[in-house]
């Protein structure tokens, strides 16, 4: 082989090489657009919905109406659990500090104390209760009306709130205006798109967060501030294995 052959077979391997990375360059481009892992997205996933990263292995999106659907519940459920996990930590970090003192701090003995008689003072504040010296059945019926009632006006659509003077410019998921969007965050359409992907993650693990929450209260008993600070304090002997043994 000649000089001249080596150097045009190390020109065609460098062709070839290129086509190659450019391939994998494209291919990263595509797994950056819709998920961590590359492969052949399916073809009813096409990014219109945020937090699409084109993962359906089980196939509920292929019907567009059941997906729409599937979406207003996710998004339902991921700005509850976001909520409630604020409620399940705050109040166990206020009252280990020091700052309020609650008379249970631990979100799942709360119901327990209710059901014990105990009457429960909303932020630590003396005599301000709401309901919170009733019992049980009065809870739920309030916290029935709350959750219930603007959850049915936003299942109607944002548009059965027109006779109450209220005219809203977004959709069921997003109704904008300066009821559900005093800061206006919406202004700015490019931004907002990327609002509702934030949004939609940290919803996604919120709702991680609680299985986390459901299994520690089943297996140690406490809530996740008393176990993350009992973990830290000596990770080898206060972990989930230790919980077992």
């Amino acid at each position: 082989m000649d000089k001249s052959e080596s150097t045009c077979q190390r020109a065609f391997s460098a062709v070839l090489f290129g086509a190659e990375m450019s391939k994998f360059s494209t291919m990263r481009f595509d797994a950056e657009q819709k998920g961590p892992v590359p492969y052949e997205y399916p073809a009813h996933l096409t990014g219109e919905y945020p937090g699409d990263y084109g993962f359906d292995i089980a196939g509920l999106g292929r019907d567009p109406v059941a997906f729409a659907n599937y979406f207003n519940f996710e998004i339902l459920h991921c700005r509850w659990a976001m909520l409630a996990a604020l409620g399940v930590v705050v109040p166990e970090l206020l009252d280990l500090f020091g700052v309020v003192h609650f008379v249970e701090p631990v979100w799942w003995k709360v119901g327990y104390a209710k059901l014990q008689g105990d009457t429960l003072d909303y932020l630590g504040i003396p005599g301000f209760r709401i309901a919170g010296g009733q019992g049980v059945i009065v809870i739920a019926i309030c916290q029935a009306l709350l959750m219930v009632g603007p959850e049915y006006a936003r299942y109607c659509g944002i548009e059965a709130l027109e006779p109450l003077g209220l005219y809203l410019p977004g959709d069921i998921n997003y109704p904008g205006g300066a009821l559900f969007d005093p800061l206006g965050l919406s202004k700015d359409p490019v931004a907002f798109e990327d609002l509702k992907v934030k949004e939609i993650k940290n919803g996604r693990l919120a709702m991680v967060a609680w299985l986390g929450f459901y299994i520690q209260a089943a297996v140690t008993g406490k809530g996740p501030i008393q176990n993350l600070v009992e973990h830290l304090s000596d990770p080898l002997h206060n972990n989930i294995l230790s919980s077992f043994v």
